[in-house]
């Protein structure tokens, strides 16, 4: 099976179509998610919707993209965390999103995506499919396996954020377990977040993956509430294994997570689960569950 980082490896940023750079500072209809127009971020923000992240319903957009975007818009979701390409371009699927009253606030990439050779084609995308967040979705050992390496990584993702600045495009990077261990006397989350430009550059806490690796994401949320500003929201079993299960089917504390996480900077959340027997009870269990916490 195909995983996220080799499907991101491989394709980068979705196929493009013509003339979309000069429209690039006019693609924000109110569809992506709103950022302020200062450097600087609001200390609270409301969460926008709740949404899906696509790459749990890979295998349905593969079959029938337009028919997955209506299932997820029936279901109850408004957003979606866009991943993939699906044989269409930029303005066709931006047009499936509309035509269900979906929008995609934020998508992930490889870091390929965001290097300097690649980075206007990846903005061009963004613009287009109305994302207003670039997301690394995760980074190979070359690009997170020493220091150095990290550092470097995150240089370019802030550099990345600058360049969308104008554009109303931001930069940021989602966790796996592997983030939270040591390196250079910290972790890689914590060295993140000290080593980019909070102004242009969030994070994304998938709380599963964080709970996996011991960490309390209610505590993460409260030490940096000034950078979190997405979640991802999968379940575990329990130790020692913690096999994901849906939301609400598994041992963590949704509640008092969700209510960390509005009392910081956490606009849009989204329902995943990197396996799931059934994508579509899974998703449909998920904002069952979401609504009995107030969601």
């Amino acid at each position: 099976m195909t995983s996220r980082r080799d499907f991101l490896l491989a394709t980068g940023a979705l196929a493009l179509g013509p003339g979309l750079a000069t429209r690039m500072t006019h693609a924000f209809d109110g569809t992506a998610a709103t950022r302020p127009e200062t450097d600087t971020a609001p200390a609270t923000a409301a969460l926008h919707g709740v949404g899906v992240q696509l790459y749990m319903l890979r295998d349905q957009m593969r079959q029938d993209p337009e028919r997955t975007l209506a299932r997820i818009a029936a279901l109850g979701f408004t957003e979606i965390e866009w991943w993939g390409e699906w044989g269409r371009t930029p303005a066709q699927l931006r047009a499936a999103l509309q035509a269900n009253g979906l929008r995609a606030p934020s998508a992930h990439f490889g870091l390929d995506a965001l290097q300097p050779d690649r980075l206007g084609r990846t903005l061009e995308t963004a613009a287009a499919m109305g994302h207003g967040t670039l997301i690394v979705a995760s980074t190979t050992a070359a690009e997170n396996g020493t220091l150095d390496a990290w550092k470097r990584t995150a240089g370019v993702i802030t550099e990345a954020g600058r360049a969308g600045r104008s554009a109303g495009i931001r930069t940021s990077y989602h966790n796996h377990d592997y983030e939270f261990q040591p390196l250079g006397g910290s972790d890689r989350v914590e060295l993140f977040l000290a080593e980019t430009d909070p102004a242009v550059v969030d994070f994304e806490l998938d709380c599963y993956w964080a709970f996996k690796a011991g960490k309390d994401p209610v505590a993460l949320l409260r030490r940096h509430a000034d950078r979190i500003t997405m979640l991802h929201l999968k379940d575990s079993a329990g130790g020692p294994a913690h096999e994901q299960r849906d939301v609400g089917a598994g041992v963590m504390d949704w509640r008092a997570i969700l209510t960390a996480a509005r009392a910081g900077r956490v606009t849009n959340v989204y329902v995943e689960h990197d396996n799931p027997a059934d994508a579509w009870a899974t998703a449909a269990a998920g904002r069952a569950h979401l609504r009995t916490v107030g969601l």
